[in-house]
């Protein structure tokens, strides 16, 4: 018994699709306005979903956001502050603005208008609104869009740390190999690099 082969999908979100899901998420305000700064800050941090769906606001912190790895059920691993940026802190701070529900509690910084914490279904409920907003706007704008999600903005942020040749990949990824992040995240289309340089003879 043989398995078919499936063809994995490497999609790269653009800076554009990006801040056009951030535009359309203010415009619309409520939960889309949440999902959309959360691809913002999955984006930003090198996040994955399931770690900015569960982010507590007890986790930011003056230097920057402290995470801890979600997929670690002992909590050996250390965790990771990313520190802030001004986008970063922009971002943040636009979130805690968003107006909530009068009875929203005040632990998770991506929860739903009640404070809570989204289930899955909330979730792509939410989000399957933003993306048709957008694929609506850009097909008036005739630019180019794909819907995507919140998992598809950590490969897009771990390329463009690449892309510029950041030395704190890995530290802000938490994996500690490099070729498991070349082999699942890095999307570059092409890698630059300098050629080599015949030294020069010493006396």
């Amino acid at each position: 018994m043989t398995k078919n082969k499936v063809n994995k999908v490497r999609r790269l979100v653009t800076p554009d699709e990006l801040r056009l899901a951030v535009e359309m998420g203010r415009k619309i305000g409520g939960p889309q306005h949440i999902v959309a700064m959360a691809l913002m800050t999955a984006y930003l941090c090198v996040r994955r979903s399931v770690e900015v769906r569960g982010l507590t606001r007890e986790s930011i912190q003056p230097k920057g956001i402290l995470w801890k790895d979600g997929k670690d059920k002992t909590g050996a691993k250390p965790a990771i502050l990313i520190l802030w940026i001004p986008e970063f802190q922009d971002a943040i701070n636009e979130t805690l603005q968003i107006k909530r529900n009068h009875v929203a509690g005040s632990m998770y910084l991506f929860g739903n208008m009640r404070g809570q914490r989204y289930t899955k279904g909330g979730w792509k409920a939410s989000l399957d609104r933003l993306m048709w907003a957008c694929v609506t706007e850009a097909a008036k704008r005739e630019m180019p869009f794909k819907r995507f999600s919140l998992q598809d903005c950590r490969p897009m942020g771990v390329t463009d740390k690449l892309t510029r040749g950041d030395k704190d990949t890995k530290d802000a990824t938490g994996h500690t190999s490099d070729a498991m992040i070349e082999q699942v995240y890095d999307r570059r289309i092409m890698k630059v690099a300098k050629g080599a340089k015949i030294s020069e003879k010493k006396p």
